[in-house]
């Protein structure tokens, strides 16, 4: 039972291997550490993805290397919903 469940992840890996080559055109050479403009981070804890050579990019175009970083001016672990009933606070006309 185990062998054959095993068999069948290797069978299916191989096949999406294949359906993002083809549909990307890039070889699969290895780990996955940048796709689509994210950078991707693998460990035991689980799949990372960031933008820091982008962020580091734009920056740079700039000239702000060297700006002091802010945290992020959002609320951490707040919920946004399409079907928020909160009173609206700017609507475009």
């Amino acid at each position: 039972m185990i062998s054959s469940l095993v068999a069948m992840k290797d069978a299916m890996s191989k096949k999406f291997d294949l359906l993002i080559q083809k549909e990307f055109e890039i070889p699969l050479l290895g780990e996955l550490t940048y796709f689509l403009g994210l950078q991707v981070q693998q460990n035991k804890d689980g799949i990372f993805l960031s933008q820091t050579k982008y962020l580091k990019k734009i920056l740079k175009k700039y000239g702000m290397e060297d700006s002091k970083p802010v945290c992020t001016p959002m609320v951490i672990g707040c919920s946004l919903s399409a079907n928020d009933q909160s009173i609206i606070v700017h609507q475009p006309t």
